[in-house]
């Protein structure tokens, strides 16, 4: 069963304090429109752990504005949906201008910026202590030499 993610592993993984990762919920799709209950922690998942670090790089790295920042968020939430791209170099193409994000491997851009996604990976499976092997949950079989 996969471990219950709170504000704190979030706070922790991307760098944002409480309040930075609160008043980025406020405008980030999908994130604002969820109402969580008084006293009851929200709860994360790993792709938000994804989607939140990719914000906080476009925040700090390269001085993306919060507001543009909520204007791509729905596009970086569907980019991020899915399996990871299996490529070297996996990578976001931004564009804040029409908000766009696209998945793509190594290609050179014709125009907006090129957030390489390994380094997040590695991040976050390190804290997640991930291993894919461990996801496959097969049982003990029974093997036997015939012949």
């Amino acid at each position: 069963m996969a471990r219950k993610l709170t504000a704190a592993d979030v706070c922790v993984v991307t760098g944002y304090s409480r309040d930075e990762l609160h008043a980025l919920l406020r405008v980030l799709p999908p994130y604002h429109f969820e109402k969580p209950a008084p006293r009851v922690a929200r709860e994360f998942t790993a792709k938000d752990l994804l989607v939140l670090s990719v914000t906080r790089i476009l925040e700090d790295q390269y001085g993306v504005r919060r507001a543009a920042v909520g204007d791509i968020g729905a596009p970086l939430q569907d980019a991020l949906t899915g399996p990871r791209l299996q490529s070297e170099d996996p990578c976001l193409l931004i564009s804040i201008k029409p908000p766009s994000v696209r998945l793509v491997g190594t290609i050179a851009p014709k125009e907006g910026l090129m957030l390489p996604l390994a380094p997040i990976y590695e991040k976050i499976d390190t804290y997640l202590s991930y291993d894919p092997q461990l996801s496959l949950q097969f049982g003990p079989t029974l093997v036997r030499k015939y012949g």
